[in-house]
């Protein structure tokens, strides 16, 4: 054999050893990752603080989040927002495993095609709200774990004041896995008046969150509920409780458990008022995926990865985007919050 033919010999040997090897690995890898993603799956809620692009929109009131707005929302800061929450999902999506991911005060749709401009594995559900500062809730899904059926928003009801409305529920019925599941994406009236002071506000937007649940129920006694949201109360606040506490007179709602109250009796919270912590943002879900039958509930949690509190400093709060008017350039002034499914 002369020396030509052997240098081509051992370079074949060479390159077919590498495509075995290689294709080996990535064999192993992806059925890594199917193994996981058909086992478990979570699902998410993100109250992002104020997503908005840079255009000026007529209908609605996003005059500060302009580049000539008093907040001096530039080009540069909305790119540097979209990076930070990109961050945040794909940490919460740990071995591609995030299945749904529900955000609450998000402008447009213009801004979450934005943020997924180089992610294809999420689909987006978002309708245009009422809210006149444009703020809005979506859902994000992943289609090898969710398969969208219906989506619509819920009709709001006026609150005792002509003067106030409120948001109204995105509600999204799909399968997820095999599984027939409701989705309810939230974000109640905030307490910025005073908690006091607006407590029937959030009173009304839980009524209209029942009705919505009490709708599913009736037609479906066994359908998968979640309730997810940025409820601007706590787990053991009346608004949230009546939610999860059966009605004496009429039965309703009852089987409806909210996992985060465990978090709040142990002084957990997703947000922070001067020295207090809050759990404002939480998901709920109904018996049905506590039994041993198609999806399973297994935990739920706070994602508060050390990089999301401010300086990285555990004793200080969610590393936000303003403060009032400063800029500080952080994530937003809530965690996100998750739950794990198995089936």
């Amino acid at each position: 054999m002369n020396i030509s033919r052997m240098v081509v010999l051992i370079v074949c040997v060479f390159l077919f050893s590498c495509s075995y090897h290689t294709e080996t690995a990535n064999k192993n890898k992806t059925n890594k990752t199917n193994s996981t993603s058909s086992t478990t799956c979570r699902i998410a809620f993100y109250n992002v603080e104020n997503l908005f692009d840079t255009d000026d929109d007529l209908h609605i009131n996003d005059n500060d989040f302009l580049p000539s707005g008093k907040l001096n929302w530039t080009a540069e800061r909305y790119q540097g927002k979209l990076q930070h929450i990109k961050k945040v999902m794909d940490g919460l999506n740990n071995n591609q495993t995030l299945a749904l991911f529900g955000m609450a005060e998000v402008e447009n749709k213009k801004v979450l095609e934005d943020l997924l401009e180089k992610d294809t594995a999420y689909q987006i559900i978002h309708y245009n709200s009422s809210d006149n500062r444009g703020i809005d809730v979506c859902l994000l899904y992943n289609s090898s774990y969710f398969t969208p059926l219906t989506s619509y928003l819920s009709s709001y009801k006026s609150d005792a004041s002509p003067k106030v409305t409120l948001r109204e529920v995105l509600v999204v019925k799909g399968i997820l896995w095999r599984d027939t599941i409701y989705v309810l994406v939230n974000h109640w009236p905030s307490r910025r008046e005073g908690e006091e002071e607006s407590e029937h506000k959030r009173a009304s937007a839980a009524s209209v969150t029942s009705h919505v649940i009490d709708s599913i129920s009736k037609n479906n006694p066994s359908a998968n509920i979640i309730v997810m949201g940025d409820f601007n109360d706590q787990p053991n606040d009346k608004s949230v409780l009546s939610i999860s506490t059966p009605n004496k007179s009429t039965g309703k709602n009852e089987d409806i458990t909210n996992p985060f109250m465990a978090k709040q009796n142990a002084g957990e919270g997703t947000c922070k008022y001067k020295r207090n912590w809050f759990l404002f943002d939480q998901i709920l879900i109904n018996t049905s995926l506590m039994n041993k039958k198609g999806c399973q509930f297994v935990s739920a949690e706070i994602y508060d990865p050390e990089w999301l509190y401010y300086k990285e400093d555990l004793k200080s709060g969610p590393y936000r985007t303003y403060l009032g008017n400063k800029y500080y350039g952080g994530y937003s002034d809530h965690f996100p919050v998750y739950i794990e499914l198995k089936k």
